[in-house]
């Protein structure tokens, strides 16, 4: 994917993502399929649900976010 261009100010956007912070560590946060069925053991119903990795982008002149889930390829 190539670099967006911020539609706030034209910037030129860099890529990162949101940190997920769980009890089990910090990682990069994921899109998941459907509604948020609750848990009373697990928080959240997360099985059988499809998962996608989140990237986002950031503007450095004005702070615009936008952020994209796309499948990993590298699984395929």
């Amino acid at each position: 994917m190539h670099e967006p261009q911020c539609p706030k100010c034209s910037q030129p956007m860099e890529e990162g993502y949101i940190l997920d912070g769980t009890r089990h560590g910090d990682k990069p946060a994921e899109w998941i399929e459907g509604p948020p069925q609750y848990s009373i053991w697990t928080g959240l119903k997360l099985k059988g649900r499809d998962r996608l990795k989140i990237t986002t982008f950031c503007c450095p002149k004005c702070g615009f976010l936008e952020s994209y889930a796309k499948p990993d390829v590298s699984q395929s």
